[in-house]
């Protein structure tokens, strides 16, 4: 996901629960305004999106019978306390005004009408985030700086002194902050009330830490302008208003890192805020786990209707076999009815060998190793259960860095694909590709109808009646592993071709 942070454009995110009303106000704002409109459908998308720092205004829908949006902004704005927030309520909604007051809602707009576009378009405008700072953020080198012990009572331990276990706790104290701040492997610091840092912690950037001393987060240039901008924004917002912010998420991609925050107020020995404490930690492998936990959940939901889908039609001819089986005379019927239901059955138990294949492969990290891909195919072609077909060579295929037995999952489910779409006897020629770093596997069949498209690797995709439309899916699997891109075309003599692109050589 990419996101150009020097548009002018401004950028509007909509929740709503809705799908289709959450299309219908992202088209007639984008035509009445300059603006993006970036739609989600529930809290924790529009969360996800919000750490991406380009966000300029948020619009809740809220309906009293479908979507609290009052209670939804609150939530968002737990951790985003600096966001406009627009209130873009149903007609229906009488109490919904009062609600917000007092809330996270900035404005409120009722939903009555396409002249509501116009109005809403209008509010927006005027109430986007302004990150707009000018010098404001510079920081004054000769301004004031309030420690937690201030000066009198500095003064007061000299004049009447300090007994030896005292000093001996405030030294243990200082030198375990000292020690914490050497060592603590997580962005610690404290800033002023200007939101300059005073302290940083060493473990965590090591040698670039003067980069921070006395500066904010403007000034040290470390991440993107407009997510330093918001900082310090939030920052101010912290000290000034006396608010927390708690577990924050944050994606910078000038750091390709997904980062957790959390801010509280600092305050001195009056009780007063004088700046702010802070903690951010990198949670980029708790995000890339969290990513494959959904991509394996989104499988497992896909897998649970195909499977419900593709089994119900052999299952219900098994059945149906079996009744007249039941009601057969003659030796005969029976005969035929039991071998229609063993084909049946073995249908079933080819869906479920392939559902079980893909579901598991995933997108798995792959411990690569040097294959010889030459001896792949050799090794595939020789369990082919196709003795009329043929493979060919056009060229040597040489050494790839990759996982042996995967690879032969992949050109197993390649060369079935080529006999069930090109028949028993068809020919597959397999090579290395003269225009990239990779390899193809084409066949003398008819091709592919929708060659070039997409779908074609879809799980449950399939042109034959005795495919079971997962073959082509388990090498997109199998290739996404490796890091390759596999696509699919016709050749040059009208058969299918498949190649795979980025395919890694031990000494490239």
């Amino acid at each position: 996901m990419g996101h150009d942070e020097n548009a002018a454009t401004s950028h509007v995110l909509y929740l709503g629960a809705v799908e289709s009303r959450t299309n219908t106000v992202e088209r007639e704002l984008e035509s009445r305004a300059d603006v993006t409109v970036y739609a989600t459908t529930s809290t924790e998308d529009a969360l996800e999106r919000l750490a991406w720092p380009d966000i300029d205004c948020l619009v809740v829908a809220h309906r009293t019978d479908q979507f609290d949006g009052i209670e939804a902004a609150e939530r968002v704005c737990e951790t985003h306390p600096c966001l406009p927030v627009i209130l873009f309520a149903s007609p229906d909604s009488e109490s919904a005004a009062t609600r917000a007051v007092g809330t996270a809602v900035d404005e409120f707009v009722v939903h009555e009408g396409p002249e509501a576009f116009d109005t809403l378009a209008t509010v927006i405008s005027d109430l986007s985030f302004d990150d707009d700072i000018g010098d404001v953020h510079t920081a004054d080198p000769e301004g004031p700086f309030v420690a937690n012990v201030d000066a009198a009572t500095v003064d007061r331990l000299l004049r009447d002194g300090i007994d030896r276990a005292r000093l001996e706790e405030l030294l243990h104290k200082s030198r375990l902050f000292d020690s914490i701040f050497d060592s603590i492997p997580v962005h610690l610091y404290v800033k002023d009330e200007q939101a300059r840092h005073r302290y940083v912690s060493a473990g965590y950037f090591g040698d670039t830490l003067d980069e921070f001393l006395g500066k904010t987060d403007p000034e040290i240039g470390m991440v993107a302008n407009r997510h330093a901008r918001r900082a310090y924004v939030e920052d101010m917002h912290v000290i000034e208003e006396d608010e927390s912010v708690i577990d924050k998420v944050e994606y910078l991609p000038m750091l390709d890192q997904w980062n957790l925050t959390s801010k509280v107020p600092w305050r001195g020995p009056d009780g007063d805020v004088v700046g702010l404490i802070g903690v951010t930690r990198d949670i980029s492998e708790r995000k890339a786990r969290q990513e494959q936990v959904r991509r394996q959940n989104e499988r497992l939901h896909r897998f649970a209707n195909m499977v419900s889908h593709d089994l119900r039609n052999p299952l219900q001819l098994a059945l149906l076999r079996l009744e007249l089986a039941r009601d057969a005379d003659d030796f005969e019927a029976v005969a035929e009815n039991l071998d229609s239901i063993e084909r049946a059955l073995e249908r079933i138990d080819e869906l479920i060998d392939d559902v079980l294949t893909l579901a598991r492969q995933g997108a798995q990290v792959v411990t690569k190793s040097p294959v010889d891909l030459d001896d792949v195919v050799n090794v595939t072609w020789s369990s082919v259960d196709a003795p009329d077909a043929t493979v060919e060579r056009d060229g040597a295929l040489g050494t790839i860095l990759g996982d042996e037995s995967r690879l032969r999952q992949l050109m197993a489910n390649v060369f079935r694909n080529a006999i069930e779409h090109g028949g028993a006897s068809v020919t597959v020629r397999v090579g290395p590709l003269t225009s990239a770093t990779g390899f193809y596997v084409e066949d003398d069949g008819p091709g592919f109808p929708d060659a070039g498209g997409d779908d074609l690797f879809d799980a449950g995709y399939t042109t034959s009646s005795d495919g079971t439309g997962f073959g082509l899916s388990i090498v997109r699997e199998i290739a996404a592993a490796h890091d390759w891109m596999v696509s699919a075309t016709n050749g040059t003599d009208g058969g299918a071709r498949i190649e795979f692109t980025g395919v890694e050589r031990p000494d490239s």
